[in-house]
């Protein structure tokens, strides 16, 4: 069966603009799909942002220079900030016909309100049927367009629409559209209808992922007073994934951020910190679970620290730890970036993160390490608390078990060497609170910058412990069965990986027994221990 659609424009084929949630990125993929098999042009995050872009003008670039945008529609858009923006975009483009550039996709139960609600959406809820799923989208974006044409030869001389054919998957001779350019991060092969099912995990032969410590948006890179945007930041750290990638090293399937994402804070700062970590992932092609980040002694806010201190001050009581509203701009970054996921939170009741990422068979463990931090100056100082230590190692014990690897994640330092935790802001001061209680149940340890460099160490309990050189530095570790491999950044060209032999404890189901294959890696070299 095959449906006539006006695919094409006097320039080519018709642009459409996907606009959604990250939750709902799979939905995102399948609709460009389609529309891509049929013979429109599409352009959505995951395919398209590129290297050096700014994200809030990808999205205008999107928006204005779309023939239509075709939102996913979903409890997830609906709370999004900049699905909010995309759509209302959308309508201001066309306030006479919003239907004509404004085409919504409802993927699962939500009611729209206000103006969204005034515009008629494709309903796939219930739909089970690929075939019908495909038939009802390009029906109905078949129609918005061929309006839209019709309206656009008012003002032109009236271009003759070139007629194509809808293609369906099973009678595309090529794994591919070929109007999906092999440049960009397309899939290769059609994606599973419906999209919403989560991955299955399958056996692995390594886990890698890029360690990226906070650069501190607002004063730059460590020891330099050059200030670092966003774009260059992601374009710097691109660059490094292409020329590695290029001698071996393996795509990162994780993405994971030290703490110190802005220099104090403010609600600047952490809209650029939210631009460079959405335009990452997109980049790096890592959906929002594989991103796990942690807050910082610099994440805080001192302003809003210094307001609830005067408001207990005011009231006659004693501010009470952890100062929650010191992290006001920081728990909004965190709850942008990951809207509509099921699991990552960061709240008042827990300020802390557990990052279960089911389809690799990893947890991550997002420690806290400012919760004694405040705009008071003797409050510079790393530190977790046993709660936070015992509810991690609580929940740990599961995935222990199960075989799963298990990374924590921290800013501070809880390997100092010889220099006092008490002399160094960036130092965790209960560092034996956190060997004690998670020592036994974690297989590594990452941490941002310390005194102690980006050596290899070992607590007591034997806890490898790895750390990045400084703010704004990354590494890239390959976890296998055997050993991490280690390649650092900006080393005067050095591309060798160090390795370190090793077994992980209790891994067996991320690193079946036996192995499925080895990931070619690059030249080898051992670690440097810390001294």
């Amino acid at each position: 069966m095959s449906r006539e659609a006006s695919t094409r424009g006097p320039n080519g084929p018709v642009q459409l603009f996907v606009s959604y949630s990250p939750a709902d990125e799979r939905w995102a993929t399948w609709i460009a799909w389609e529309l891509e098999a049929a013979g429109y042009g599409t352009m959505l995050q995951a395919w398209d942002f590129v290297p050096g872009t700014n994200f809030i003008d990808f999205l205008d670039r999107g928006v204005s220079e779309a023939a239509a945008v075709v939102a996913v529609l979903s409890r997830h858009y609906l709370n999004s900030m900049y699905g909010r923006l995309e759509w209302q975009a959308a309508l201001r483009a066309d306030p006479g016909d919003p239907a004509g550039r404004l085409i919504p996709v409802r993927v699962e139960e939500c009611q729209p309100e206000g103006l969204l609600a005034t515009v008629t959406y494709i309903d796939l809820v219930g739909v089970t049927d690929p075939r019908q799923a495909r038939d009802l989208l390009l029906s109905r974006i078949g129609h918005a367009v061929t309006g839209w044409a019709k309206r656009e030869a008012c003002y032109t001389q009236a271009v003759k629409t070139i007629v194509g054919q809808v293609l369906h998957a099973e009678e595309m001779q090529s794994p591919m559209p070929a109007g999906v350019p092999r440049t960009r991060r397309a899939p290769v092969s059609a994606p599973a209808y419906p999209p919403a099912l989560p991955h299955p995990a399958v056996p692995r032969a390594a886990v890698t992922l890029l360690h990226l410590a906070g650069p501190r948006f607002g004063r730059g890179p460590a020891a330099s007073a050059e200030h670092v945007s966003a774009s260059e930041l992601q374009a710097r750290i691109w660059a490094d994934v292409t020329r590695l990638t290029a001698t071996g090293m393996p795509r990162p399937d994780l993405m994971v951020v030290t703490g110190d994402l802005t220099e104090s804070g403010s609600l600047r700062e952490c809209d650029e910190a939210l631009t460079l970590l959405t335009g990452l992932r997109a980049l790096l092609g890592l959906e929002p679970h594989r991103v796990a980040i942690v807050p910082g002694g610099h994440d805080i806010t001192p302003a809003a620290s210094r307001a609830y201190f005067a408001d207990c001050e005011a009231d006659g009581v004693e501010p009470q730890l952890p100062y929650w509203p010191k992290w006001r701009h920081f728990a909004s970054l965190f709850e942008e970036f990951y809207r509509g996921l099921e699991g990552p939170g960061f709240k008042s009741v827990q300020p802390w993160t557990l990052f279960r990422i089911e389809d690799l068979r990893v947890v991550i463990a997002g420690l806290n390490s400012t919760m004694a931090s405040s705009h008071r100056q003797e409050d510079h100082y790393g530190w977790i608390g046993e709660a936070q230590a015992a509810w991690f190692a609580d929940r740990l014990a599961s995935f222990e078990r199960d075989g799963w690897l298990r990374i924590g994640v921290i800013c501070h330092d809880p390997a100092p060497g010889d220099v006092p935790a008490e002399r160094d802001a960036m130092l965790l001061r209960d560092a034996g609170t956190l060997d004690r209680l998670l020592g036994p149940r974690l297989n590594l340890l990452l941490h941002g910058p310390g005194p102690g460099g980006e050596q290899v160490a070992k607590l007591g309990s034997g806890l490898l412990v790895v750390s990045v050189a400084a703010a704004g530095r990354h590494q890239f570790l390959r976890l296998a069965a055997d050993g991490l491999e280690r390649w650092g950044t900006r080393h005067g060209g050095d591309e060798d990986a160090e390795r370190l032999p090793l077994r992980w404890h209790v891994a067996g189901a991320t690193f079946p027994a036996g192995g499925v294959g080895h990931v070619k890696a690059g030249p080898k070299r051992k670690p440097r221990p810390r001294a």
